[in-house]
């Protein structure tokens, strides 16, 4: 198993937080470049994060494990496990914020200990028929890991939604105290 620390300037990282809604706990921008491929990480506990990563277009060939250590040494604090094989690499455990999952699959009854990976094709999760070790990124790809569950990847409200939510939450609580 290999065990990867952080690197605390490896990458420029922009971190916001909107713990208020659940969800979508934060969201990081690892990287520089045209390319932008987003990953949902997806806790058992509801947590989920959304990581930008940027790259080069000099760096044809980055695969959805390529990216999950980047996203890993961008992020300080951040963790992340696996096992090498010749297939390429078994994502064990992933570290983000205050969540971190480990599974290999193996605890019965509970056999979906493990990361799932997925991929959005034509606006559509699906689980991936395929490694993140033989998946390689185009500009705009989105990529999910999903923790314990075989359940796609939850919702990810559009930009500015959680910022309409909060002005409506705030225009309540105004117009109760006004009564």
């Amino acid at each position: 198993m290999h065990r990867m620390q952080s690197a605390a300037a490896v990458a420029a990282i922009v971190l916001s937080s909107s713990h208020a809604f659940g969800g979508i706990v934060s969201t990081y921008d690892v990287g520089s470049g045209a390319n932008l491929a987003t990953f949902q990480v997806d806790f058992s506990n509801g947590n989920g994060y959304v990581v930008n990563v940027r790259w080069d277009a000099a760096e044809n060939g980055l695969t959805g494990f390529g990216a999950t250590q980047r996203m890993h040494l961008g992020i300080a604090g951040s963790q992340l496990d696996y096992q090498s094989f010749s297939f390429g690499a078994f994502v064990t455990g992933i570290g983000l914020g205050a969540d971190y999952e480990y599974g290999e699959g193996d605890l019965w009854p509970k056999v979906e200990n493990y990361w799932h990976y997925w991929v959005k094709t034509d606006g559509q999760w699906e689980q991936a028929m395929f490694g993140p070790s033989d998946h390689v990124l185009t500009n705009g790809t989105e990529v999910a890991w999903v923790f314990g569950s075989p359940a796609a990847p939850q919702a990810v409200p559009a930009p500015g939604a959680a910022a309409e939510i909060g002005v409506v939450c705030a225009w309540h609580r105004i117009r109760r105290r006004r009564r």
